[in-house]
């Protein structure tokens, strides 16, 4: 996997393995390069760390509507007088939980 890093020059995106920059023509010595990488890789698993948060947040607000929908339709249905029918949200209940789990493993092995 080939990390990129912004030239300090031109700030084009160019490969860590470079040594000059392939727009501008600056040379890039190796600990301009070490330290650009290693930047890039704090700010990508920062990146990666909120996206995950986001996941987990968005399939908890599915689940929790699916859930309020379900014990929504329960209770009209349990109070009416003559009885009917409610509806049990399977697909937004486990696709959210699924969320939940998918997003608090990425958030918790900070990749």
């Amino acid at each position: 996997m080939s990390t990129v890093f912004q030239c300090p020059g031109c700030k084009e995106f160019i490969s860590r393995d470079a040594t000059s920059c392939r727009f501008c023509n600056r040379p890039i010595d190796p600990q301009t390069r070490q330290a650009a990488a290693a930047a890039a890789e704090v700010e990508n698993r920062e990146y990666r760390k909120k996206q995950s948060l986001r996941t987990m947040l968005i399939g908890l607000a599915m689940a929790a509507v699916g859930i309020v929908i379900t014990v929504g339709t329960y209770a009209w249905a349990a109070s009416s007088p003559r009885g009917g029918g409610y509806v049990v949200t399977w697909g937004l209940i486990v696709f959210g939980g699924l969320r939940v789990v998918q997003g608090f493993i990425g958030w918790a092995s900070g990749k």
